[in-house]
């Protein structure tokens, strides 16, 4: 008989549980639904996003090989207005930026390369965007900010870096300083020998220093 009491009781209290706590039940489920669902939801759209960055990506760079600049153009503005969140639009502002040097569009490479620097996230990329901007910064007669650009971190891009350093030296008829960014930018390649990959680039910059073998001749 107390058996029987006991599990009336239990019943009981189960439903009396129930009563007091299944508005709580009922709301934490339904947030948790929500934020399964939710999450899923972001995850598709940000493949969607991608996809479709991706996409227009690809059309931008046909219209880049046809030498339709016009049209590229219009391509880079919507990357960088639609899908700005996604690696495409980067991509797509340097590879306009390349095609307007072609074009010796040099004000738009610039604005398209300094957006591209403002918004890489990736840190081995950066490098690489502003050498280029430096490029067309000395093009467009802008010596000082571009040397200001190489004074950052070069990454993997010391070797170019230098180089270009060198560059600008000599045609500010700095022929020293010229000298130095050179012999920095060989010795950064590490000692590259006939028939390694570095080693048209080693010739290239060891020709530059011979030519300069007068003011080597100087300091010695």
């Amino acid at each position: 008989m107390s058996t029987h009491y006991d599990d009336e009781a239990q019943v009981e209290d189960l439903r009396r549980w129930w009563k007091e706590n299944w508005l709580a039940l009922a709301v934490g489920l339904g947030l948790g639904l929500a934020a399964i669902f939710g999450w899923e939801y972001y995850n598709r759209q940000k493949d969607q996003t991608r996809a479709e960055g991706s996409q227009l990506f690809e059309e931008l760079k046909k219209a880049v090989t046809a030498k339709k600049y016009d049209d590229a153009s219009k391509m880079g503005d919507r990357l960088v207005a639609e899908f700005d969140s996604t690696p495409y639009a980067v991509a797509g502002a340097l590879k306009l930026a390349q095609a307007a040097v072609e074009e010796t569009k040099l004000d738009d490479a610039r604005s398209r390369l300094e957006w591209a620097a403002a918004h890489a996230d990736d840190a081995a990329l950066k490098p690489l965007v502003q050498l280029r901007l430096a490029r067309v910064l000395w093009q467009q007669g802008k010596p000082a900010d571009a040397l200001k650009l190489l004074d950052a971190e070069a990454g993997s891009y010391a070797v170019l870096y230098e180089e270009l350093r060198g560059d600008i030296k000599i045609a500010e008829g700095d022929r020293p300083a010229a000298l130095a960014a050179y012999t920095k930018a060989i010795a950064s390649l590490g000692g590259a020998t006939a028939g390694t990959p570095n080693a048209p680039i080693a010739d290239a910059l060891q020709k530059k220093i011979d030519d300069l073998a007068d003011v080597a001749a100087v300091k010695s």
